[in-house]
């Protein structure tokens, strides 16, 4: 959970003040902002888990356990790097184009990261893991990530595109717990399977996540 709250101030932290960026960056208007920018948003945020979550689960079935973390890893490991060379793009058409690789990379890590969340805790714990989740990923990407862009953005003079790179320093952070995460995960699972069979319980697949 402290994964998925951590990124989430990144990504509420950079989809809230991209389309800002764009007018002030690029002259757009708002309508040719909210059009361009929000149908392309809208529309990679969708294509991209469903691509990452097949990609996950056969990745997961060759490396059982530690593969949904790797795809997560690569996800949010690589998309700061990515954003750099994104939010220097030159004009318009350049940055929405680098956008579409970002975006994908970016949204890739809901699937892997959702399927661990559930397949480390008993059946009977699932309905308060997603409430937690809810309840930190608001607290952490809706209330702290804008705030905290907003308050970089101020303090240097209004520059968007450096307090939007700024918040992916939590990155490095994130990064570590992923790989002490893909290292236990497989013996966490075999720890549950055994919790469940003394507990007389049935691991059923995971219900259908929350939408983010």
């Amino acid at each position: 959970m402290g994964i998925a709250a951590l990124q989430m101030m990144i990504n509420y932290g950079t989809m809230g003040f991209t389309p800002s960026f764009l007018m002030k960056h690029y002259g757009l208007s708002p309508a040719t902002t909210g059009l361009q920018f929000g149908v392309l948003a809208g529309a990679l945020g969708i294509v991209g888990p469903m691509i990452a979550g097949p990609l996950s689960d056969r990745i997961n079935a060759r490396f059982p356990g530690a593969g949904r973390a790797c795809v997560t890893l690569v996800s949010l490991g690589v998309s700061p790097l990515i954003a750099i060379w994104v939010y220097h793009a030159p004009d318009p058409a350049a940055f929405y184009s680098r956008f579409v690789l970002y975006s994908l990379v970016l949204t890739a890590w809901y699937p892997p990261l959702y399927a661990i969340m559930f397949e480390q805790v008993l059946p009977r714990m699932r309905g308060i893991t997603a409430s937690l989740y809810i309840i930190l990923y608001t607290l952490f990407g809706i209330g702290i990530g804008p705030f905290v862009v907003g308050m970089i953005a101020d303090a240097n003079g209004g520059n968007l595109a450096a307090a939007i790179l700024a918040i992916n320093w939590v990155a490095p952070a994130i990064v570590v717990m992923l790989i002490a995460l893909a290292l236990r995960a497989q013996r966490d699972e075999e720890q549950l399977l055994e919790r469940a069979r003394q507990g007389g319980e049935t691991l059923s697949a995971a219900p259908a996540t929350p939408t983010a």
